[in-house]
């Protein structure tokens, strides 16, 4: 009889020693899990604590321009309050698992930043979208240039400028007759009109070679050459003296010779 009390004492104390064995084991469990739920933040909290009832899927689209709808390359597509995320390829498109609700963010350099919340009305396990960001523009500061470090020299430059001669003027020494004439008598010859007078002399040479040199003087072909170039130098020469002419009263703010011009013409 003893021995049977004994072993059902034995037994007793082996139940209760698991059962407070299992109950330390739940308390550390529990004490374990709230540590672990206050360390992270009420969004994460709540996530973790409905993590089984939140429904996986395969988020994934294509990055582009608001108003051209170019990819943009290598965009960053981030989940907010998240350590995780992914970049986009050369052409925009992008690929990862996310989560319904979880708030995804997308930037790229010299674009404004714009997130999405993934709906919770999706029936499927994938998901795919278009995101168009609008280019990033900002308004810089005039900023203007000048050619003095101070005013006080800029006003002294101003006020030393020599103007430049009216357009009356500069046109009648450009048109002057005698001035023309008078550079074209003394003028030298440079280094590209000496080459080709001496290529002439030498290809002259060369064509008359053995042979007797015609005199021109004796050539009434020539001579009638001669007359229309004359003929037209003198034109030329008449041409540009009623041109200058005409400056002149211009210059001067006589009209007279513009109102002879248009009685003449009606």
């Amino acid at each position: 009889m003893k021995g049977h009390v004994s072993k059902a004492n034995r037994l007793n104390r082996k139940g209760k020693s698991r059962s407070l064995r299992l109950s330390l084991l739940c308390a550390v469990s529990a004490w374990t899990a709230f540590c672990f739920l206050l360390s992270l933040s009420p969004a994460q909290a709540q996530a973790r604590l409905f993590s089984s009832q939140a429904k996986v899927i395969q988020f994934s689209g294509v990055v582009v321009s608001g108003k051209e709808s170019n990819p943009l390359p290598f965009a960053t597509i981030s989940l907010v309050n998240q350590n995780r995320g992914t970049v986009a390829d050369a052409s925009g498109f992008f690929s990862f698992v996310a989560v319904v609700g979880d708030t995804v963010e997308f930037s790229t350099l010299g674009y404004v930043p714009r997130q999405l919340v993934i709906p919770d009305t999706i029936r499927h396990d994938a998901y795919s979208i278009v995101m168009p960001l609008e280019q990033d523009t900002i308004m810089l500061m005039e900023t203007v240039i000048y050619p003095w470090p101070t005013r006080e020299k800029f006003r002294e430059a101003f006020l030393s400028l020599e103007l430049p001669e009216t357009e009356a003027d500069i046109i009648r020494k450009n048109f002057n007759l005698a001035t023309i004439r008078e550079q074209a008598k003394h003028g030298k010859m440079d280094a590209d009109m000496n080459y080709r007078s001496l290529l002439q002399e030498q290809v002259s040479h060369m064509y008359y070679q053995n042979q007797v040199v015609p005199n021109n003087l004796l050539n009434p072909f020539a001579w009638a050459q001669f007359i229309k170039q004359w003929r037209r130098r003198k034109e030329a020469d008449k041409m540009i003296q009623q041109q200058t002419e005409g400056y002149q009263q211009y210059g001067n703010g006589d009209d007279s010779y513009y109102e002879e011009d248009y009685l003449d013409e009606e």
